[in-house]
């Protein structure tokens, strides 16, 4: 009904509804400003200052030693330290909703060819988490090998006595790190090890994702369980052969590189189903030439220092809270994200923002412990604070959100429609156009569009300001006929108009000189 009475309502791009001549004409308003639709998104440079102080040193020197994108090392940075931070140590976004909290669980991906460099430079993020893990494993190894023989005995003593005892219990074993695992194999190990959450680091995430492809036999399912793991808590997976393994906290960071191609490509082929909407996408600039210089040996201590402090903090008995500073800056940012959600045209970034505000409190814990372990204070025991609250605010609103969106507008298929119409108005110069006879006169590909198809590529026009409909021309859908054009894109946008006239002479030309 709203969209109905707009079109019956519309006005054109000359003045208010209503103050109409007697040709149809009207004058007097100010055109709106039409929206660039062709534009390339160029990030801005990555806020290195925004990060922790420990993390920011360490990222700015190793991005400088390799000659890399600083975003690179700093994202994995803080998903290195948030699969480090044990899921039981939890934020509460909200002053008196004590339901919802969020656990530093954060999935990031650094999108880059490779001249990128993304496998060095997130290898110097992983760096102190491998040392880790590898710790882990020998004592878990280690208590195991212990376990047995005990277990041996006792099950020795079992067979002879009637009251052998109590049966060793499985030592409490950690593991971090899991590479190229399957669901099955990682719901394996989470049951064994501690429900402290976990990082999935794959090099080249490509092999990942192809693994839960939809079209092969359980790939729907692994899609679902991975996705699943993204929220955390409890599940149980059920085999046929090997019956069913229980995982008290389903949960785990995930990070690793991939190609734009690769990206796109799988967002593609999976309708959407909301696995690349849980990733912070972070487009990766070229590499260019290192610096060859003794690397800051204190920064890489202090950071080495950091991930083995956090990884070794327990959960306090309340969740962290926010100051009323926090609030603040957390709620500006929240209602800039309602207000994307509600007003941007593209289906696929609206549903990425629509887990921001958990993103944002995931970050926010994790810049809080690791603020809280450089000054050597449990997180639990003090409130987030306002500064802390506006650099997590400024990183996701200033920074990866243009990243976002550049990543979202090369998966639009409306975007691109629009953006081909826009071209066509462009070089034929129009200032009114009807869908039937202009548009699918000169655009051929026009006429295979479903009629939702157009409607959605002229609402996306309208919506940045290049078109309205004209008053009183509909067509037997009651959908608008024929469109006015906001003369402001004749004159914003002539260099553009110029290449498009330019590639269609050289499309006929060339198509004549095929013909013979």
């Amino acid at each position: 009904m709203e969209e109905q009475a707009r079109i019956n309502a519309g006005s054109d791009f000359s003045s208010p509804a209503g103050c109409e001549d007697a040709d149809g004409d009207q004058e007097g308003e100010k055109k709106p400003e039409p929206v660039d639709i062709f534009g390339t998104l160029e990030p801005p440079a990555f806020p290195v200052h925004r990060l922790p102080r420990s993390l920011a040193a360490y990222t700015a020197d190793q991005a400088e030693l390799l000659g890399v994108d600083p975003g690179i090392i700093g994202m994995a940075g803080l998903t290195v330290i948030a699969a480090c931070i044990d899921d039981r140590i939890r934020i509460q976004p909200k002053r008196f909703d004590p339901t919802w909290t969020e656990s530093a669980r954060i999935w990031s991906a650094p999108v880059g060819d490779p001249s990128a460099m993304k496998s060095p430079a997130l290898a110097k993020a992983m760096n102190p988490a491998k040392k880790i893990d590898a710790k882990w494993r020998k004592e878990g190894d280690e208590a195991y090998k212990k376990y047995q023989r005990e277990h041996a005995k006792w099950e020795k003593r079992a067979a002879k006595e009637d009251d052998p005892g109590p049966a060793p219990e499985l030592p409490p074993m950690n593991r971090l790190i899991y590479e190229d695992t399957t669901v099955e194999k990682l719901g394996d190990l989470l049951a064994m090890y501690s429900p402290r959450g976990a990082l999935v680091f794959n090099d080249e995430l490509s092999g990942w994702l192809s693994s839960m492809d939809a079209y092969k036999n359980g790939g729907s399912k692994d899609r679902a369980a991975w996705l699943e793991a993204y929220n955390g808590g409890p599940k149980s997976i059920d085999r046929v052969k090997r019956g069913s393994t229980y995982v008290e906290n389903w949960s785990a960071c995930v990070l690793g590189g991939i190609q734009p191609s690769v990206i796109q490509d799988y967002a593609k082929v999976t309708n959407h189903d909301g696995m690349l909407q849980r990733f912070i996408v972070y487009f990766a600039r070229p590499a260019e030439e290192g610096v060859d210089r003794w690397p800051d040996m204190d920064a890489k201590q202090r950071y080495e220092d950091l991930v083995e402090h956090i990884v070794g903090i327990t959960a306090g008995s309340e969740p962290v809270k926010l100051s009323e500073e926090a609030h603040a800056a957390k709620e500006a940012l929240w209602s800039k994200i309602t207000a994307a959600v509600k007003l941007h045209p593209n289906p696929y970034l609206v549903a990425a923002l629509g887990k921001w505000k958990g993103t944002y409190a995931r970050l926010l814990l994790t810049f809080h412990v690791i603020e809280c372990a450089e000054r050597g204070v449990h997180p639990s025991a003090e409130r987030v604070n306002k500064e802390t609250a506006e650099n997590v605010a400024s990183l996701l609103w200033d920074c990866l959100l243009v990243h976002a969106v550049r990543f979202y507008q090369e998966l639009d298929e409306v975007g691109d429609k629009a953006r081909a119409v826009a071209g066509l108005v462009l070089a034929r110069g129009w200032e009114r156009f009807t869908v039937k006879r202009d548009l699918d006169r000169y655009m051929r590909a026009s006429r295979k569009w479903k009629p939702w198809e157009v409607d959605e590529t002229m609402q996306r026009l309208e919506s940045f300001g290049w078109i309205l409909p004209v008053v009183g021309k509909l067509n037997e859908r009651g959908r608008p006929a024929a469109y006015q054009v906001n003369p402001l894109v004749h004159e914003r946008f002539k260099a553009e108009a110029d290449k498009e006239r330019e590639r269609r002479e050289e499309v006929a030309k060339l198509m004549g000189e095929l013909a013979g």
